[in-house]
């Protein structure tokens, strides 16, 4: 080791100039920030994506209901329908062919259709 002293200005006695940034060891410090922006971008959308999927289960969740609401109403006119069909077809039968005079007068309804929210369950 040499004994003579540093004479170089602008240097404390015992410390390195410092070397550029090596691209083979760890990340440069000007990487840093932009890897870290990087990682909490990442999150944000994972989470994003998370309760995307979430909210695409419960869509799923209730369309399924609503096809089996709608299911439920189908069979209720269908039902419906045909005892309108099988009242009209006794009522012609016991008062004979219709002879299209309308005199206004109503005998009441012919037939009673279930309606309202009780209607479906």
């Amino acid at each position: 080791m040499d004994d003579r002293p540093d004479n170089r200005q602008g240097q404390p006695p015992h410390t390195r100039p410092e070397s550029p940034p090596s691209t083979a060891g760890p990340a440069s410090p000007t990487l840093d920030p932009v890897l870290e922006r990087l990682d909490r971008l990442s999150d944000l959308l994972m989470r994003r994506i998370d309760r995307l999927e979430e909210r695409v289960r419960s869509l799923e969740q209730d369309n399924g209901e609503i096809i089996n609401l709608l299911i439920a109403v189908k069979a209720g006119l269908e039902e419906a329908s045909g005892d309108l069909i099988a009242q009209l077809e006794e009522s012609d039968d016991g008062t004979g062919q219709d002879d299209g005079s309308d005199d206004g007068s109503e005998d009441g309804p012919l037939f009673e259709v279930p309606c309202g929210p009780n209607m479906l369950h």
